[in-house]
């Protein structure tokens, strides 16, 4: 068979299921549930291979539960990835020489909203492609009206639980998307720098307290000095100013612990604008707070002639500046880790902005307390994000984009124009505009939170979003808490611990009882794929040259728990033609046992001869391994075992000693054969069914078939 007619017979076979209405879950069943959640991709992305090999695993499971009878719920969706969607969206705007600005809000959402379509109808195009049997009738995506009934609740009960709160504090900036990020949203590149000494002389003296920094432009945002305690030549200065050697600002000099006593000098240069300690440190010291960045990037007219330009390029000038005025000790090359937003790789910008956060100690004790509950494989992880929660910060939940759910706050415009918040003030939360005017001014202009919702905001609801909460649904009472959530591990602080936390929070519940993290697929050299470096590897590539079946079987061999794995193209061909040439195996057992099964063949056997004994006890260790393995997320296991067993086991041995007495082997053979092919459905599911449909007896599908069982 070539590749364009197996293609045809995996497209007619999914067609089929479908219309079959056989990945169907029914809450109203008197069967057992078992519930996957699907991890939801971004609107904006392609398949890759680590999606293949997630949702691979993932319908390994289900097909698997249903055939043990239960009632599978796998519940497929999609993520509207703010930063990333916008982002992506508004580079094709610029090559039509528009922008969100010259589009206003309302067109630019309009638009957006049809390039999603578009995206979004490719996603079916991936999922059906490698056979994943999720109930397609009850798809979510993260802007859904079902998702934004959710994500309000949320959002008001925070508020009303005082739990959220608005001001102006230092986030993490990325200039280039726009908006506020969390730490959990940004990378580390080691870079070589130059550390500047710089000096700040003693005002009224000539002596001088020397700085170490790497960022001599926002030394015009500096509004204090601080050393570590008793420090053996800078203590005497302590209570005294320093003198800005930019702008001639005073600047006060103190003592505090969190100096660190090895770097540079032991004194630090406070400017609490544009960095998160010094922000700490200038609020303990009551230090003003100035800027020396804007949000786009540049400098601010604090700096002067530097206004205007680009960090870089006034940092050289700084340089200069400092240079000229004599007061600059030594410069020396500097390695250190500078942090860069995962998405688009600019780096990022502490600066003090206006978010909306949320008080997330509560949640994160609550959290503590039932961790124990989720299962974690690997088990390392249960200590992982414990760690985390005790160390937890307020969450930014606010961004400076339009495409999310919009902050659902109204502000009143005439009595209320600076748009602050609090229980006192002007606000309202609710899913639409205040149709009463304002019960202050009587006004009527009422103006929404410019501002979306953190992306994650709305998938942390993800587990309960999908099933109908804040209603009591009833799927919401059957399929909840879910019994298996998978993930790649980089998100396991962002999207599992916020699962968890606002389950717990919300429905006093474990969102899901198994957590199993795969591990990365990575290039050769260890690194990620992206589309930058060039290194992926197409899922479509490898379905297109070897199918469906042989490049799951390829990527479960993947498929451990929490282990990276190093592959190539080559790498995945080899494995692929090796799964082939097993799909291959097994048309070939299948044409042996019956398309040349004997006419006076045995219609029934009593298995006593030592051969049919010998390999029923071997299939009766294949099914208990083959259970055992899927039941503790083994598949990579599963799977070698299946391939062991029906190459070597059944084909080399047990095949080759039937021929010596084919018609009383024919019952043996065909009830091992049929047994294999019910314990390799799971993970072949094409040539499984494929090759069911023509056994003399079977069910309408083997997705129907009951899971084997020893005998």
């Amino acid at each position: 068979m070539d590749k364009s007619d197996n293609q045809n017979v995996e497209q007619k076979l999914y067609e089929f299921w479908d219309k079959e209405d056989l990945f169907a879950a029914n809450p109203d069943s008197d069967k057992k549930p078992y519930s996957l959640l699907m991890p939801p991709p971004n609107v904006n992305g392609e398949l890759h291979l680590g999606h293949a090999m997630e949702q691979s695993i993932m319908d390994a499971l289900a097909r698997f539960k249903r055939m043990q009878g239960f009632d599978v719920l796998l519940l497929p969706g999609v993520d509207h990835a703010g930063i990333l969607f916008e982002g992506t969206f508004n580079k094709i705007l610029e090559k039509e020489g528009l922008s969100k600005y010259k589009l206003g809000r309302e067109e630019w959402l309009k638009r957006a909203w049809q390039y999603k379509e578009e995206v979004y109808n490719s996603f079916h195009k991936t999922w059906t492609v490698m056979g994943i049997s999720a109930d397609w009738s009850r798809e979510v995506f993260t802007l859904d009206p079902k998702v934004q009934k959710a994500v309000l609740a949320e959002f008001k009960a925070f508020w009303d639980q005082d739990l959220l709160y608005k001001g102006a504090y230092i986030v993490q900036w990325c200039p280039k998307c726009g908006t506020a990020i969390e730490d959990l949203e940004m990378e580390y590149q080691d870079r070589e720098e130059k550390l500047y000494f710089v000096k700040y002389q003693i005002e009224g003296t000539d002596e001088y307290v020397t700085v170490a920094t790497a960022r001599p432009e926002t030394i015009y945002a500096d509004t204090g000095i601080a050393t570590y305690p008793n420090h053996p030549k800078f203590s005497k200065f302590v209570g005294k100013n320093a003198v800005n050697p930019l702008n001639g600002n005073k600047l006060p000099i103190f003592e505090d612990e969190r100096v660190e006593k090895d770097f540079g000098t032991g004194a630090l240069k406070i400017t609490p604008g544009h960095d998160p300690l010094d922000y700490e440190i200038g609020k303990d010291h009551n230090l003003s707070i100035l800027h020396a960045v804007d949000k786009a990037g540049k400098m601010t007219d604090l700096t002067e002639d530097l206004s205007g330009l680009k960090i870089g390029e006034a940092r050289e000038k700084a340089a200069g500046k400092l240079e000229t005025a004599e007061a600059i000790e030594k410069v020396e090359d500097y390695t250190h880790s500078v942090p860069v937003c995962e998405r688009c790789k600019t780096t990022v910008e502490p600066l003090i902005s206006e978010e909306w956060f949320v008080k997330m100690k509560p949640l994160a004790e609550k959290a503590l307390k039932h961790i124990k509950e989720v299962n974690f494989l690997p088990k390392n992880y249960e200590k992982i994000l414990s760690d985390w929660y005790k160390e937890i910060h307020d969450w930014s939940i606010s961004r400076s984009l339009w495409w999310g759910h919009q902050i659902p706050v109204w502000y009143c415009q005439e009595c209320n124009p600076n748009h602050e918040v609090g229980k006192d003030k002007d606000m309202v939360i609710f899913l639409d505009k205040p149709k009463e005017p304002c019960k202050t001014c009587k006004g009527s202009t009422w103006v929404q939170d410019e501002q979306v919702l953190d992306t994650w905001f709305s998938s942390g609801l993800w587990p309960m979003a999908t099933l109908g909460w804040p209603e009591e649904t009833s799927e919401l009472k059957k399929y909840y808490p879910w019994d298996f959530e998978t993930s790649a591990p980089e998100i396991k602080y962002l999207w599992i611990s916020r699962m968890i936390m606002l389950g717990l929070w919300f429905k006093d519940e474990i969102p899901f009882k198994n957590q199993f993290f795969h591990g990365m697929l990575r290039d050769l050299q260890g690194r990620k794929f992206s589309k930058s470096l060039g290194n992926g590897i197409s899922p479509y590539d490898l379905v297109n040259q070897w199918g469906v079946d042989a490049t799951r079987m390829a990527l479960y061999t993947y498929s451990v728990p929490g282990r990276d794995s190093k592959v190539s193209r080559q790498i995945m061909d080899e494995r692929c033609k090796n799964f082939r040439n097993f799909s291959t195996k097994l048309k070939n057992i299948h044409r042996f046992i019956y398309e040349l099964k004997p006419e006076d063949a045995a219609e029934v056997s009593d298995y006593s001869h030592d051969d049919d004994t010998e390999i029923i006890q071997h299939l009766n260790g294949l099914i208990d391994a083959v259970t055992k393995n899927i039941e503790n997320y083994q598949l990579h296991l599963a799977t070698e075992e299946l391939y062991d067993f029906i190459w070597h086991k059944l084909a080399d041995s047990y095949i080759e000693w039937s021929k010596k007495r084919r018609s009383d082997a024919q019952p043996c053979l065909e009830y091992v054969f049929e047994t294999c092919l019910k314990l390799l459905h799971p993970f072949m599911p094409f040539l499984t069914e494929e090759l069911y449909q023509k056994l003399p007896e079977h069910q309408k599908s083997i997705i129907l078939a009951p899971w084997p069982e020893t005998k």
